[in-house]
């Protein structure tokens, strides 16, 4: 198997895990702090919630999560927490099967990430002699 058959299985595989966890419903409701929420649908973060004074009157503006973390899409605002969680689990998920923030950061865990130093290490040794 080549490296691209790898792939486009995986890929297959996680859109496949993607289009399930659309069509499940259940959306988890987390307290970030006074006045924000965030927003999950099948352990995946759909989009959050601020609470918006307004001529003293609470909205709730509701955000789709976007490539720019404190940007977001908005959707709009509503006077009911509960209509701004339907809102963003009645809006379709824009990227199915991967991640896109995982994809533009350059993630390691946290073996990589040693992996990485020890060679740096090795680099800067490399040149010497103990002598």
């Amino acid at each position: 198997m080549t490296e691209f058959e790898a792939w486009r299985e995986a890929r297959q595989r996680t859109d496949a895990q993607a289009a399930a966890a659309a069509a499940d419903v259940r959306a988890t409701v987390t307290d970030l702090g006074p006045g924000f929420w965030m927003v999950s649908v099948a352990g995946v973060t759909r989009g959050f919630i601020v609470q918006v004074a307004v001529r003293d009157e609470i909205r709730f503006e509701a955000r789709l999560r976007h490539i720019n973390p404190g940007q977001g899409t908005r959707i709009g605002e509503y006077w009911e927490l509960e209509k701004a969680i339907a809102a963003i689990i009645a809006e379709p998920p824009r990227f199915t099967g991967r991640d896109p923030f995982r994809e533009l950061t350059n993630y390691a865990s946290r073996d990589q990430m040693r992996e990485r130093t020890e060679r740096k290490r090795l680099q800067r040794r490399a040149g010497r002699y103990l002598g």
